[in-house]
């Protein structure tokens, strides 16, 4: 047989030490069956020796914990923000979208990633080095030597990630740049039969839908290369759904961690790294011109003439005509 817990075999410190650990819980405000404890394994075996003068292992208060229902977890970003009323609607059309998209025409995934600092600023992660990388000590604005503005691209069904790494702000100009940048090097190449594209973005942002001024520049991309731009919107805080987030950003992030933005070089290098088993493939380029902000476009300045709008959630899905 095996050995008896010291919780089995002495009741009286198993009823005390849940005791102590209802003193300390906490419940959520949304979910009733939801609780967590503030203390520590180690300070709850310390707390039961001061009140009880028995000593316990921290041991011993993880394995009540765990009988009790506690695992060791972290906080999951689920709750919404807000709401959008017709959210599963616009769901099933970018699925639908996205089915009769045919191979000979690109879909789109685009968005701006996390801003980074430039400098030797603290960023969390790690990796490996053959000395401690040493940073400075506070992360003051003024030690910043410059903006890093990743603003990614996904070609959906490729595979295929394109990231630019620009240095001044994010507007609807440097998105509409990005995607010319795109179109030019590689998309046309890939898709020389295409008529279409489908382009699937944020609510909100430079790409917001309620940005006249991001029409507009895409009309002029309309334009230039010929294609007809069918254009869908998460819908609002439904951001995290963008398949940009976990099929590029996310592999971006782990290259990423713990590697000090010395220079954007070092940057884009770092980006480069980018790989999954999927085999992901990643290129990046530095776009470090100056994009002003400002702008004003009006309803008026858009040739409505040349957009159709989608009969039912017309302000989130529209083709734009070149």
């Amino acid at each position: 047989m095996g050995a008896e817990k010291k919780t089995d075999k002495e009741p009286e410190i198993k009823e005390k030490l849940t005791a102590l650990i209802e003193r300390f819980k906490a419940g959520s405000p949304t979910d009733s069956n939801t609780f967590w404890v503030s203390l520590k394994p180690f300070a709850i075996a310390k707390l039961f020796k001061e009140e009880h003068n028995i000593s316990i292992s921290s041991g011993i208060v993880k394995r009540l914990l765990k009988e009790l229902g506690y695992g060791f977890r972290k906080q999951a970003k689920q709750l919404a923000t807000g709401s959008y009323a017709l959210r599963n609607e616009q769901f099933n059309i970018i699925c639908n979208l996205v089915l009769a998209m045919s191979l000979e025409s690109p879909i789109i995934s685009i968005d701006c990633k996390k801003k980074e600092k430039l400098g030797r600023l603290y960023r969390g992660g790690k990796c490996f080095a053959t000395h401690t990388l040493n940073v400075y000590d506070h992360d003051y604005e003024y030690l910043s030597e410059g903006k890093v503005i990743p603003q990614g691209i996904y070609d959906m069904q490729a595979n295929n990630g394109y990231m630019t790494i620009g240095c001044s702000s994010e507007t609807a100009d440097f998105i509409v740049d990005n995607l010319l940048w795109w179109w030019d090097e590689y998309g046309i190449h890939q898709y020389p039969e295409a008529s279409n594209i489908l382009l699937l973005c944020d609510a909100g942002g430079a790409n917001s839908y309620r940005h006249y001024i991001f029409k507009h520049r895409l009309q002029l991309f309309a334009k230039q290369t010929g294609l007809s731009v069918i254009v869908s919107h998460y819908p609002p805080y439904c951001s995290k759904w963008n398949p940009i987030e976990h099929r590029l950003f996310s592999h971006v992030h782990r290259a990423m961690e713990g590697a000090i933005f010395s220079d954007y070089e070092t940057v884009k290098k770092t980006i480069e790294n980018t790989t999954t088993n999927t085999g992901l493939n990643v290129k990046v380029r530095l776009n470090l011109n100056e994009y002003k902000t400002g702008f004003i476009v009006k309803k008026d300045d858009i040739d409505e003439k040349r957009i159709l709008y989608h009969p039912k959630i017309p302000e989130l899905n529209y083709r734009i005509f070149p």
